[in-house]
C-alpha cells in the first residue's frame, strides 16, 4: 500500500499484481511521502483506496479521479497544466481539453519553471494558492496516441516547484496545427466563464461557483486566450508573465 499526497490531500494506492512497484515509485516520486510504505488501512481510516488497475495509465486516471472527489467543494479544479517561478511562486495555469497540447507545453516549460501538474490544477478559493499535483506525464508512444507511457517529472528533468505557488496568470489554450505564430488576446468576463466552466471538475459543489470564477477573473485582471501552432511560440510571452508577477 502506497500513499499519494497531492491537491492538498491523500489517497492510498494498492498496486496489486499488475503494477511494477519500481516503475510506480519512479513515476510518482514527487507525490510519495516518507510514509508511502505505511501498513494497510484499517476500517476506521477514511483515506480512500485506489485499487484494481491493470496499467500505469489507468492507475493514473483512477488516482486523479479519487483526488478530485476528495477535494470536491473545497478547491476550484481546472483541467489544466501549470508551472511556477521556482523563486517567487508566481504561477501560470493553461486550460484546455485533453490532447490539445497541455503536456507538450508543460514538458517544455518544466525544464526552466517549477512543475505543478499537466492535468488538474487545484486552486484554493480567495487565496488563489495552487495545491500541486506533480503526477507522471502521460506521453503518447505510438501513432494514434496509444498506448501511453507514464513518465515521472524526475525522469524528465523537470524543475521542482516553489513550496507555495500562487496563481497569477490564467490562460485558455487553443491550438491550430500549422499556425505560424501565436495570437494572444484577453477574454471578457462572460467569454472567460463560458470557456472555463466545461474544463472544471466538481464546480457545482463549490459555494457560489460562478461568483468564484468572476472573483478570479478580477483578481488576475482577466483571462488570456492563447492561439498557437507549436508550444515554442508561447514561451517568450510566458517568460514575461512569470518574471513580472
Amino acid at each position: 500500500m502506497s500513499l499519494i499526497h497531492a491537491l492538498g490531500t491523500t489517497v492510498r494506492v494498492d498496486l496489486g499484481e499488475d503494477i511494477d512497484p519500481e516503475e510506480f515509485a519512479g513515476a510518482w516520486s514527487r507525490c510519495l511521502g516518507d510514509d508511502a510504505a505505511e501498513a494497510e488501512n484499517t476500517a476506521d481510516d477514511p483515506t480512500p483506496v485506489v485499487a484494481g488497475q491493470r496499467s500505469m495509465t489507468s492507475l493514473t486516471q483512477a488516482i486523479t479521479r479519487a483526488l478530485i472527489e476528495r477535494r470536491a467543494g473545497e478547491l476550484l479544479m481546472l483541467h489544466a497544466g501549470a508551472v511556477c517561478n521556482p523563486d517567487t511562486g508566481a504561477a501560470i495555469a493553461y486550460v484546455a481539453p485533453g490532447g490539445t497540447g497541455k503536456t507538450t507545453l508543460t514538458r517544455l516549460l518544466g525544464t526552466r519553471y517549477g512543475y505543478l501538474t499537466d492535468e488538474t490544477v487545484g486552486i484554493e478559493p480567495r487565496t488563489w494558492e495552487i495545491k500541486p499535483y506533480p503526477k507522471p506525464l502521460s506521453t503518447r508512444t505510438a501513432e494514434g496516441g496509444y498506448p501511453k507511457s507514464e513518465l515521472g517529472p524526475d525522469e524528465l528533468g523537470l524543475v521542482r516547484a516553489h513550496p507555495h505557488p500562487r496563481l497569477t496568470t490564467l490562460a485558455i489554450l487553443r491550438r491550430t496545427p500549422g499556425r505560424d505564430c501565436a495570437r494572444i488576446s484577453r477574454f471578457d468576463l462572460f467569454d472567460a466563464i463560458t470557456a472555463l466552466v466545461p474544463e472544471t471538475s466538481s464546480l457545482p459543489a463549490m459555494d457560489r461557483p460562478l461568483h468564484l470564477l468572476a472573483d478570479l477573473h478580477d483578481e488576475l485582471d482577466g483571462v488570456w486566450l492563447l492561439e498557437f501552432g507549436e508550444a515554442e511560440q508561447l514561451t517568450d510571452w510566458i517568460d514575461d508573465q512569470l518574471a513580472a508577477s
